[in-house]
């Protein structure tokens, strides 16, 4: 990807992630919940990505006291689907929305695969 954007390279990697069975929305983030790429940007892609880097906190903050560990990712899981949201690094996170119905294990291995390679770049 000789010159191609910043936001391009990024694309590029989540291509897979997003063509997983079941993913309906995907998005990546600065640890603060900023947009830095996206699979489906819409008016909600910031809103995801914003609550997904809440949750990832509040989850560090308890498990760091009571584990002295931190989480893997982030699940929630309501009638609509599933958030799901995972480290990618110290800078990054990626949020993903997962159908109702969807396998979670594809998801989830894809999503950490995903998240590998995004930790070699920032």
């Amino acid at each position: 990807m000789k010159g191609g954007k910043i936001s391009d390279i990024f694309n590029n990697i989540l291509l897979d992630l997003k063509n997983t069975e079941g993913v309906r929305m995907l998005e990546l983030a600065g640890r603060d919940g900023f947009l830095i790429g996206s699979g489906y940007e819409n008016d909600d892609s910031e809103t995801l990505t914003l609550m997904s880097a809440a949750m990832l906190k509040a989850a560090e903050n308890i498990t760091s006291k009571l584990e002295h560990e931190l989480p893997n990712r982030v699940i929630v899981d309501y009638n609509g689907g599933k958030i799901i949201a995972v480290n990618a690094g110290q800078k990054a996170l990626i949020s993903v929305l997962a159908a109702k119905d969807a396998a979670l294990e594809p998801i989830l291995s894809e999503l950490e695969r995903t998240a590998g390679k995004i930790k070699e770049i920032i």
